[in-house]
């Protein structure tokens, strides 16, 4: 089986306050570079945190590969990071992100303390008809249903991005550094994604917790109502994020919900 060696960016406080690593796991296309807000963030909050580039993606092996993978193999990738941890970790993961640790604590949930879905794919896997299932499944259908949602019938890909993906959030300069940090993503994940995450008959016991956007429009209310229910807890909602709300210009407001939820879930953690 071909290895493949991982970008893994790792935060260590001056003053620890919780034995529990935060572990940050990115959407498609994206790298390590998704979490930098994150992890300065927790870092000065007491926190060592993780944040990978999975294969493929950012500066980890396997760009030449990337139509290869499976969703299992991302997997595989977290799971070489939580083996190397004397503490069981909080996963936080944002968009496909979310689905990798769907799946991951289907299969060993009890090898983590919590897990946090940042504007997740929904459980069960993502609708193909829903404007994420479209965008990975057909991505002209995707473009065309947004032209006539939007009213912009010579919508460009540049114009795709910034009014669905990024709310217009950030300028022409800002929008051309994010493209070039984008990777391309696996055709075979992007199938893997439209069907469930965890078998039926496996039950989570862990704590779950659901963060999105009223203003995200890749993963709707909808979508995140059924993602919390399928974990038996009640999405947190925030205003004005983009679907990129890891590096929305406001996105210490996700930084401040996960950082209650720690202080919450964690019997450790010094204040």
């Amino acid at each position: 089986m071909k290895t493949y060696k991982l970008e893994i960016i790792k935060e260590i406080p001056e003053v620890l306050k919780s034995k529990h690593p935060l572990i940050f796991v990115h959407g498609a296309a994206g790298g390590t570079w998704y979490f930098s807000n994150f992890q300065e963030y927790f870092k000065d909050k007491g926190f060592i945190s993780y944040a990978l580039s999975l294969r493929g993606h950012g500066h980890s092996e396997g760009i030449e590969d990337i139509h290869h993978f499976r969703l299992k193999d991302y997997v595989d990738d977290l799971k070489s990071v939580i083996d190397s941890l004397d503490e069981k970790p909080i996963l936080i993961g944002h968009s496909m992100g979310g689905a990798i640790t769907q799946k991951y604590i289907g299969l060993y949930q009890e090898e983590v303390k919590a897990a946090i879905l940042l504007s997740s794919a929904k459980a069960g896997g993502i609708d193909e008809n829903s404007p994420l299932g479209l965008f990975f499944s057909d991505a002209r259908s995707f473009l065309r249903m947004m032209r006539k949602k939007t009213g912009m019938e010579k919508m460009t890909l540049d114009d795709l991005l910034n009014e669905t993906i990024f709310n217009g959030r950030f300028s022409d300069q800002e929008l051309e550094k994010i493209k070039k940090k984008l990777t391309q993503e696996s055709h075979l994940v992007k199938k893997d994604l439209l069907k469930p995450y965890i078998a039926h008959d496996v039950k989570i016991n862990i704590p779950v917790y659901v963060i999105g956007s009223f203003d995200d429009h890749i993963i709707g209310l909808n979508d995140l109502n059924e993602t919390a229910k399928a974990f038996n807890t009640k999405p947190i909602i925030l205003n004005k994020l983009c679907h990129f709300l890891t590096i929305d210009p406001n996105w210490e407001m996700a930084a401040i919900e996960i950082e209650i939820i720690l202080a919450h879930i964690l019997d450790d953690f010094v204040k």
